[in-house]
């Protein structure tokens, strides 16, 4: 099989060419920009939002996502490649708008000989769009697009079907799709997630199922599921992952019957924990690669105003089931190909209202993991991002004492301090419940680029935050304890290599 560099040299379309070259002048132009990241994704100009269609096609893993171009108005489908779900590589845009005004989110489904997306094209419907070449870059719509056209609906309960981003799938008697996004209500107001269900045999022609999922179980009124991800993970569960416009991405896992094609969901769980947009975590795309691993990734929005490129994408996310399914959220392996030297940090006990600098461990693109064991400490952490006086900081803690009856333990990203900037759309703290026993270490993997602040705890959370930090000396790392005392174990760092030559 070709690598990838052979695979991009024998690109001979002219168009094509020419659109690469603008996407590395592009690049050359933003690398002044000291909050573009180096090692997370972001696009080679202006606006970037929701991840499309990650799929794995001839050892590669393609990106694809909601993108206009410096100068244009309408989405498209822009797209990356990479070997190894880290170093990635633009192409040429995939799906241009024709008969619908933008090509809007959806998905990928990888066959033998081609792969399949589904998008949805705004003011028209869910269309479909095919392409079987070595890179993904020469994609032929669907003559009958739209396949699922929007049709008139009842005010309120949305009936028969309203139609938004799709994804697709496949079983033994054809192929399944399913549609969401809300019905009984407006959107984001009094309403409740639905994704509805469609079938075809020939991509062409699509007969209604019905309801997948409708519910608004753990959920607040108001909230819907756009984005659909619905993908086997574990032995016989399924996951819907999804992206709701009033609070961000969130899952389901569950049962799906092939006979009803009805999802039961045993639990669900948030992803964005805090409030829509203004730097947080957004909307997600996910797949099943070669390997039989469920990937995600997301988007991660702003809290300031453009500086000729908009967005971030997250870290690619191994998601998979325990024993007793529960969800396991881990960092690709992959992304250790990154690391720099080692340094490490003698195991430190601090005291309450203490907190130490850590020498020799700063920079501003690090990968970071250490243990903690609470103790007595009512909130423990370390803040990263971290001017030599404290003025800008960014903090990461642990609260291990909840409510002794109903409370669960709580982490959090505290970016309320991360800059001294006046024109950042101020966010309160991303704050998460955590499942962990009493006398359980606290485990961090912490990943930090410039402007985004990524944090796994244990295995079972993840939270993300932008962080824009504005003196050159806020590249520090500290530990800290309050009310009472903690041992921090095993803290080491690597500084990360960036993906992008221009940042190098």
């Amino acid at each position: 099989m070709r690598s990838l560099a052979e695979r991009m040299m024998a690109i001979d379309s002219y168009d094509h060419l020419q659109q690469m070259n603008r996407w590395r002048s592009s690049r050359q132009r933003l690398a002044a920009d000291k909050h573009r990241p180096k090692f997370h994704f972001s696009p080679p100009e202006n606006f970037m939002n929701d991840p499309n269609g990650l799929c794995h096609w001839k050892g590669l893993y393609h990106l694809f996502y909601q993108f206009r171009a410096d100068g244009v108005d309408q989405v498209h489908w822009g797209h990356a490649v990479s070997e190894d779900l880290v170093r990635w590589k633009d192409l040429p845009i995939a799906l241009y708008p024709d008969q619908e005004n933008d090509c809007f989110s959806g998905q990928t489904l990888v066959e033998a000989d081609r792969v399949i997306a589904t998008y949805h094209g705004t003011q028209a419907g869910n269309a479909i769009a095919t392409a079987g070449d070595d890179l993904l870059v020469d994609w032929d719509k669907h003559p009958c697009n739209p396949v699922i056209p929007i049709v008139p609906v009842a005010a309120k309960s949305g009936a028969p079907y309203r139609v938004f981003d799709p994804c697709i799938w496949k079983e033994d008697d054809g192929y399944y799709a399913i549609s969401g996004v809300y019905k009984n209500g407006v959107r984001s107001v009094d309403c409740e997630g639905v994704d509805h269900l469609f079938r075809s045999t020939d991509l062409a022609n699509w007969e209604y199922v019905g309801e997948l999922i409708a519910t608004n179980y753990n959920t607040e009124p108001g909230e819907d599921y756009a984005v659909p991800n619905f993908w086997p993970i574990g032995d016989d569960k399924h996951m819907l992952l999804f992206f709701s416009h009033k609070r961000g991405g969130q899952y389901f896992v569950g049962d799906y019957d092939r006979e009803s094609h009805r999802f039961a969901p045993d639990y669900h769980g948030r992803l964005n924990n805090g409030p829509l947009a203004i730097g947080s975590l957004h909307a997600p795309s996910a797949t099943i690669d070669a390997d039989g691993r469920f990937l995600a990734i997301f988007n991660v929005k702003e809290s300031r105003e453009p500086q000729g490129w908009s967005d971030i994408m997250t870290l690619p996310t191994h998601m998979s089931l325990r024993d007793d399914n529960s969800l396991i959220m881990r960092p690709v392996p992959e992304l250790e190909t990154l690391r720099g030297e080692r340094v490490s940090a003698p195991d430190t006990e601090l005291s309450a209202g203490e907190e130490r600098v850590i020498d020799g461990i700063s920079g501003n693109a690090l990968e970071i993991s250490l243990k903690i064991i609470p103790g007595s400490s009512h909130e423990m952490g370390l803040s990263v991002l971290r001017s030599n006086e404290g003025e800008e900081s960014t903090r990461i803690s642990f609260f291990p004492k909840g409510h002794p009856r109903f409370g669960s333990a709580l982490v959090q990203i505290d970016g309320t301090s991360s800059s001294l900037r006046t024109d950042l759309t101020p966010r309160p703290p991303e704050i998460a419940p955590m499942d962990i026993a009493v006398d359980e270490p606290v485990e961090l993997r912490v990943f930090i680029d410039r402007s985004i602040v990524e944090v796994f705890v244990n295995e079972r959370q993840c939270l993300t935050l932008r962080a824009y930090p504005d003196r050159d000396d806020s590249i520090g790392v500290s530990l800290f304890s309050r009310g009472g005392t903690a041992t921090f174990r095993d803290l080491k760092a690597w500084a990360m290599d960036s993906i992008w030559p221009e940042l190098e």
